[in-house]
């Protein structure tokens, strides 16, 4: 419920910037910039959400962000001991080049990420006859494509709000160790090709952005050595 109340939250405040951005002085110039940005995204994919920081460079009608997954969310809780760690690479691409408030976006998002999972099951022998306890250990590698569209806004000097949706292939594959409770069952182990798998990956990203020029960041310099 809190998530579905930020996206509407965010959703207006974009809106408001579109409604702004003809009545206000224009301060999105497409110059060579460098900032910081901190985003939300939901995964279709190994049904998981992560907090990014990235370190984005505007240039013109390109931009470009890499940077790691700082948190992590298991989007149905599925699970009580779970981790997920990994990192993203950005495309971004201004089709309409202009100093508008409001600046639509093409973007390419390649999403890597590593997945681990325990919890305690209940394992039925090969005859199925007997059954035991077991911790079933699951290490996942992914690695998503997503091709989308989305929106920014610059609502302060140097602060963009960005909301983007998209989607595309994805590729996975799992490890499953079967560590037994009962000293009368050995573990068992199966592992297949990290990247075996394919499913159609979806997914949403909110964040904010601060950037600033790189001459700006010049004289910042200057002032430091001196």
């Amino acid at each position: 419920m809190k998530q579905a109340f930020g996206i509407i939250v965010t959703i207006g405040m974009l809106i408001a910037c579109a409604a702004n951005s003809f009545a206000q002085k224009d301060s999105t110039s497409f110059v060579n910039k460098l900032g910081i940005d901190i985003s939300y995204t939901g995964l279709s994919y190994m049904e998981s959400s992560v907090f990014g920081f990235h370190i984005t460079y505007t240039m013109k009608k390109h931009a470009l962000s890499l940077g790691p997954h700082i948190a992590y969310h298991d989007l149905f809780e599925g699970q009580s001991d779970w981790e997920r760690h990994g990192v993203s690479f950005i495309y971004q691409y201004f089709p309409i080049r202009s100093n508008r408030l409001f600046s639509p976006y093409l973007f390419y998002d390649l999403n890597y990420g590593f997945i681990k999972s325990r919890r305690e099951v209940v394992v039925t022998t090969e005859d199925g006859q007997n059954t035991f306890g077991a911790i079933r250990e699951v290490t996942s590698n992914t690695i998503a494509h997503h091709f989308g569209i989305g929106t920014r806004c610059n609502f302060y000097k140097g602060f963009f709000l960005h909301l983007s949706l998209g989607g595309g292939p994805a590729s996975f594959g799992q490890s499953v160790l079967l560590r037994s409770l009962q000293s009368a069952y050995p573990n068992t182990k199966e592992s297949e090709h990290p990247f075996k798998n394919y499913e159609t990956a979806l997914m949403f990203r909110v964040g904010i952005a601060y950037q600033v020029r790189l001459k700006e960041l010049k004289k910042i310099g200057q002032h430091c050595c001196d």
